[in-house]
């Protein structure tokens, strides 16, 4: 076994542990929705304008964040996400009023657009090509385990600290990993690192990746497995299984994490197909956005008598599908060059949490909207489901249209491909 073997596990280990803490950030209302809407006075509305603003900051940064990570390095922008994820935590704990809970979760999503890509970015500069699929997947997985804290865990840490006491403590360990990261962290082995330095015009890196079919084909993926996951998972699922079904809310907490569990071992499975086969990839994310479709389709048609043990496969399968999508972030670097795979990688990742954006606001809308014209709530609740639902279709004609360009690599020497970046394609 060569020396130092270990030292790039230990960089890429310290920046899944940073997206590890991301994500419950993210997903912190998944179990706490109820609550928040009883500690802030807000109706479905109120509370799915906290997931939209903060999601929607996270997909308008993508590309921000994909660029600084290319030109800048990635461990300055996870210092920077964390930063801002524990100030926004230590904001949301202790605020009462709705306007500064607001600006708690917006700085939370701020610092959470900068996890993800740089994570990625650092597998990049510390891994071969052929291991990102891979790498890839177990972050993802990694950050399901964070999803995962995020549901019964912290219900149950509601429960024993209240809504101030959790909080704290979850913005106080964001701090201690802040200050690991920052001493521990490297961007990368310098063999990896491009060795040009005059960086290609941003437009023209712009310009070359959204030309390109196969990111397209990557993005929308991504926009229709994790999409409709997150929309589910994040805020979306606990009120509507309680809404829909009469579940009770540790039952509805239940199910939730039976898909976030769905999702990692999918998502790990995924990435172990994708660094074997390849050329498998686009059928494989065809077949899982189908598959996603048909799971929402289930929740809204079946009736409101549904027993828990029917509702948990299709829960379950929800998570399943919704792991498919790190396929997204292969997919979107085998179809693009080196110096170019931040800037790939957040527009695949803007996919997800557009769909998110959309079908949190939607919803809020449409429930308050038929709620407030007397309708029963477990109808209003499935009808504004129905949201998602349109969502997760859209996205799987998309996909299914972009089917035959799915990992389609970029040809050697091709337009726009930057003097001395290195090759990080499939098989290289």
């Amino acid at each position: 076994m060569r020396a130092g073997w270990w030292r790039p596990w230990a960089m890429w280990g310290l920046g899944a542990l940073c997206y590890l803490t991301a994500l419950f950030h993210r997903m912190s209302l998944s179990v706490g929705g109820l609550t928040a809407q009883e500690r802030f006075g807000i109706d479905a509305t109120g509370l799915a304008a906290f997931v939209v603003v903060q999601l929607a900051l996270y997909a308008l940064l993508q590309v921000p964040v994909g660029v600084g990570a290319d030109r800048f390095g990635p461990r300055r922008l996870l210092l920077a996400g964390m930063t801002f994820m524990a100030a926004g935590t230590l904001v949301f704990a202790l605020v009462t009023g709705y306007p500064a809970a607001m600006a708690g979760r917006a700085l939370i999503g701020v610092g959470d657009a900068c996890i993800f890509v740089s994570v990625l970015r650092i597998a990049h500069n510390w891994f071969p090509g052929p291991r990102y699929a891979l790498i890839a997947a177990l972050t993802a997985m990694i950050g399901g385990l964070g999803q995962l804290v995020a549901t019964a865990p912290l219900a149950a840490l509601l429960g024993a600290r209240g809504w101030t006491g959790a909080f704290l403590i979850a913005g106080g360990i964001t701090v201690v990993l802040l200050i690991v990261t920052a001493v521990a962290l490297r961007d990368g082995h310098p063999r990896n690192l491009p060795q040009d330095t005059r960086p290609e015009p941003l437009r023209e890196s712009l310009r070359q990746v959204w030309r390109t079919p196969a990111i397209r084909h990557a993005m929308w993926t991504h926009f229709t497995l994790l999409g409709t996951f997150v929309s589910f998972t994040a805020v979306l699922g606990q009120p509507y299984l309680v809404g829909a079904y009469g579940l009770a809310r540790s039952t509805a907490s239940g199910l939730l994490g039976l898909a976030v569990i769905g999702y990692v071992l999918t998502s790990t499975a995924a990435g172990q197909f994708a660094s074997r086969q390849p050329a498998a990839r686009g059928r494989l994310a065809l077949g899982a956005a189908f598959a996603m479709t048909a799971f929402v389709a289930l929740l809204v048609v079946l009736p409101g008598s549904a027993p828990v043990g029917l509702l948990t496969p299709v829960v379950f399968a929800v998570g399943a599908a919704g792991g498919v999508n790190v396929l997204a972030f292969d997919l979107a670097r085998s179809a693009n060059h080196g110096h170019r795979t931040g800037i790939a990688t957040g527009v695949a990742n803007m996919g997800g949490f557009t769909f998110a954006v959309m079908a949190q606001l939607g919803v809020g809308v449409v429930l308050d909207a038929l709620i407030g014209a007397g309708m029963q709530p477990a109808n209003a609740h499935r009808l504004a489901f129905g949201v998602p639902l349109a969502l997760a279709v859209l996205g799987a004609v998309q996909v299914m249209c972009l089917h035959r360009h799915g990992g389609v690599v970029p040809a050697v020497g091709s337009a726009g491909e930057a003097r001395g970046a290195p090759r990080t394609l499939a098989g290289a």
